[in-house]
């Protein structure tokens, strides 16, 4: 059998038993031939997304096996996104999206947008981090760093959160955080959105109010504004001045390139007073045949002399 063949995806075409959003993760190395291609369920779109740039033949029998599968999976719609060409090419091959698509997660609702480019808006292998956010939100102020659509934000006000900072570069991001803010119900929460560079902010972030919890989830490799080995250190070495004198992070890292013993090191060294709790679990269906890309680190911090 081709290591290409499609028959080798359907043991994932099937409706799955938990809550899970990634049916198949080939960037994790456990099929060879597919470490190309992810498929993500958003009831009613499959979303097919390539990293890799298939032959023709391959791409025409996955489409059709992916057409066949739709019905089992509660899906009437395909979309196959090519993440490898730039820029991002994402064609509507089966069905018609809805106007308004969502991602669903433990009663929250996240919006989509299949049209912004290659990022839909909303990260399923953060699950687990969202998890432990809103179990630990409540009474808290949360800063959401590098925060994007603020879904982070989101589970924070689920947990009882008493207010919540996020703050990016992107304007559009954050005015999708705010639609999924008001779309959960929290419409009159205390929540600020700033859309500005977090080097140049520390002031303004400092101004708002020391924070229980932390977020730092930054992009590995931002063009102009952030590259994660340069400047994650800076980053980290400022957040004393943010926290209050007990609280806790979840400091996270996704860069295929760097372990999570690099990630720890650069913490011991930059963060003093905090102290590694836990490494989140990866989320369902993000099979990894080594270290994930992922890593997500539960700290609890104390000023050091308090």
């Amino acid at each position: 059998m081709s290591p290409l063949s499609v028959d080798l995806l359907t043991p994932f075409l099937v409706p799955p038993d938990d809550a899970r959003h990634r049916l198949f993760h080939g960037r994790g190395k456990t099929l060879p031939g597919w470490e190309g291609l992810t498929l993500d369920r958003f009831k009613p779109v499959l979303m097919a997304t390539l990293f890799d740039d298939y032959p023709r033949e391959v791409l025409e029998a996955l489409d059709a096996r992916l057409i066949a599968a739709l019905p089992a999976l509660g899906c009437d719609t395909l979309i196959r996104q090519h993440r490898h060409r730039r820029p991002a090419e994402t064609l509507i091959v089966h069905g018609q999206p809805p106007a308004t698509p969502w991602a669903e997660e433990q009663g929250l609702r996240y919006r989509l947008d299949f049209e912004r480019g290659q990022n839909l808006g909303f990260f399923a292998d953060m699950a687990p981090g969202r998890a432990w956010l809103r179990e630990r939100a409540a009474g808290k102020r949360v800063l959401n760093l590098f925060s994007f659509t603020c879904a982070f934000s989101v589970a924070a006000l689920a947990g009882g959160a008493e207010g919540v900072v996020n703050i990016d570069l992107s304007r559009p991001a954050l005015a999708l955080g705010q639609a999924n803010q008001e779309a959960n119900g929290f419409g009159g929460a205390d929540v600020h959105y700033l859309p500005h560079n977090v080097f140049r902010s520390w002031k303004k972030l400092h101004s708002l109010g020391r924070y229980d919890l932390i977020v730092v989830d930054p992009p590995s490799a931002q063009k102009g504004s952030f590259q994660v080995e340069r400047d994650y250190a800076k980053v980290l070495r400022r957040l004393p001045k943010l926290l209050a004198p007990e609280a806790e992070l979840l400091i996270c890292l996704n860069a295929p390139w760097l372990g999570r013993e690099w990630l720890e090191t650069l913490v011991a060294d930059n963060l003093p007073g905090a102290t590694l709790q836990a490494q989140l679990p990866g989320a369902p269906g993000f099979d990894e045949a080594a270290e994930p890309a992922l890593k997500a680190l539960a700290y609890g911090y104390r000023r050091e002399g308090e």
